[in-house]
C-alpha cells in the first residue's frame, strides 16, 4: 500500500469526527423554554404546569416573560404564583359562550400571564408555575405562545403566526400533548444475521445523542494525534527507502 493511499484512508476516517466536533462547538446558545410535564390527560383537574426558562446569555438575563394561553380551547381556573424575584399579572378575556371549569361554566378566562422581574436575576434556569383547575377535553396539543424580553430589550418569541412581512419568530409555539403518557423508548431492532465478525449481532446505528456528540468531540484530538504519528512513520519509511536506493 502506497503512502498516498494510507494518508487518504486516514483523512477519510477523520473527516466525520472533525465535522461533528466543529458542528457541536459552533452550535450557538439561545434562550430556551420548555413545559414540564410534556403531556396531561384530557379534562384533567388540578394540573400544575412548569415553564422552565434558560437564558441564552447569562450576562443579559430575561426580565419579562409573557405567556399567551389558548382561548379557543380555554384552560379553566388558571392561577399563577409569583416566583421569588418576580411578580405575575393576569390578563382576562370575556368568552362569547360559557366554557366549562372545575367550578362550573364561566364566561371569562385567563388569556395571558406576564411575569416581570423585580430583583436581579441569579444565574441558572427560572421556573414559572401555572395552576390549571381544568384542562380542555379532546385530542391534539394545547398550544402556548410566549415572548421573553431580556435586560437589553431583545425579545424572543414562540409562536406559529406572525405579521406579513415581519420577522419570523425564533421558535414554534409551545405544545402540551393531551393523552396518555408515552411508552418507554424502544431500542432499535437488531437485524438477525448481521454480525461483527466474532459471532455477535450488531444493532443498527441509532439517533445521535448528547453523549455520542461528546464522545465524538473527545475522539477528534486522539484521531488527530493518530494522523500525525502515521505521517511521521510514513516519512521515516520514505527516507529509509530513499537512503537504501541511494546507497552504493
Amino acid at each position: 500500500m502506497t503512502a498516498q493511499r494510507v494518508v487518504a484512508m486516514v483523512l477519510m476516517a477523520l473527516v466525520p469526527l472533525l465535522l461533528a466536533a466543529g458542528s457541536a462547538a459552533a452550535a450557538p446558545g439561545g434562550t430556551g423554554l420548555v413545559i414540564e410535564p410534556g403531556h396531561v390527560a384530557p379534562g384533567a383537574r388540578d394540573v400544575t404546569l412548569a415553564f422552565r426558562l434558560t437564558d441564552g446569555d447569562p450576562a443579559v438575563p430575561t426580565t419579562r416573560f409573557r405567556l399567551l394561553l389558548p382561548t379557543g380551547r380555554p384552560l379553566g381556573g388558571v392561577t399563577a404564583p409569583d416566583p421569588p424575584g418576580w411578580t405575575a399579572a393576569l390578563t382576562t378575556t370575556a368568552l362569547p359562550a360559557p366554557a366549562p371549569s372545575a367550578d362550573g361554566p364561566v364566561t371569562e378566562i385567563v388569556s395571558a400571564v406576564t411575569w416581570t422581574a423585580t430583583a436581579p436575576r441569579a444565574t441558572g434556569p427560572a421556573d414559572f408555575t401555572l395552576h390549571v383547575g381544568l384542562m380542555p377535553d379532546g385530542a391534539g396539543p394545547v398550544r402556548f405562545r410566549a415572548a421573553c424580553t431580556d435586560a437589553a430589550g431583545n425579545t424572543v418569541e414562540w409562536t406559529d403566526s406572525w405579521a406579513d412581512g415581519g420577522p419570523e419568530p425564533a421558535h414554534d409555539s409551545l405544545k402540551l400533548a393531551l393523552g396518555a403518557a408515552p411508552g418507554p423508548v424502544v431500542a432499535p431492532a437488531v437485524h438477525r444475521g448481521h454480525h461483527d465478525g466474532t459471532g455477535s449481532e450488531v444493532p443498527l446505528p441509532g439517533k445521535a445523542t448528547p453523549g455520542g456528540i461528546a464522545a465524538t468531540m473527545a475522539a477528534a484530538p486522539a484521531a488527530t494525534v493518530t494522523l500525525t504519528m502515521t505521517l511521521r512513520a510514513l516519512s521515516r519509511r520514505q527516507h529509509r527507502h530513499l537512503d537504501h536506493r541511494m546507497a552504493p
